[in-house]
């Protein structure tokens, strides 16, 4: 990418400036711990057990490459995916196509559920959703991942509109 292409995306607003990279980080540590207090208490009241986002990277990393990953570099990793590229990926959805407050962050809530366990799970060796295998746990998840999106979005339009 050239100078004058990387001024031009940044123009095009596909970049986020430093303060927008700043509260997109904020509202997504908003809302993972969202998704962890979701995935720990009420999944686990529901479902008989909590969502364990780090296994299923552990698992997908060991199924994929035949590595096995420490508990703590995958919840490092599930918490660099919540607060850093997953909030990302709603600023370029957002640039590229925007319904609005709130509708975008239960969008890209519902897109980040498909990306985990419509993509990373099989990848992981687990069925595509979790269907078959433990519906209750896929919707639970679901609706974490559309909360998540929803606290998200909130968040970060909430730190967007104070001036500062």
């Amino acid at each position: 990418m050239t100078m004058t292409n990387s001024i031009e995306a940044i123009d095009a607003g596909l970049v986020p400036s430093a303060r927008s990279l700043w509260n997109l980080a904020l509202a997504g540590f908003a809302a993972t711990g969202f998704y962890e207090i979701w995935a720990n208490w009420p999944t686990a009241l529901l479902a008989g057990f909590p969502l364990e986002p780090p296994a299923l990277i552990k698992s997908l990393f060991q199924h994929q490459l035949a590595v096995t990953v420490p508990d703590v570099w995958a919840k490092a990793l599930h918490f660099l995916t919540g607060f850093l590229f997953y909030p990302l990926g709603y600023w370029l959805l957002t640039r590229i196509r925007s319904f609005g407050h709130p509708t975008d962050g239960w969008i890209w809530g519902v897109i980040t559920y498909f990306i985990a366990l419509g993509f990373f799970a099989p990848l992981a060796g687990r069925p595509f959703l979790l269907i078959g295998d433990n519906n209750l746990l896929s919707l639970m998840s679901l609706i974490g991942h559309a909360i998540f999106g929803f606290v998200l979005a909130t968040v970060f339009q909430a730190l967007q509109a104070q001036r500062g």
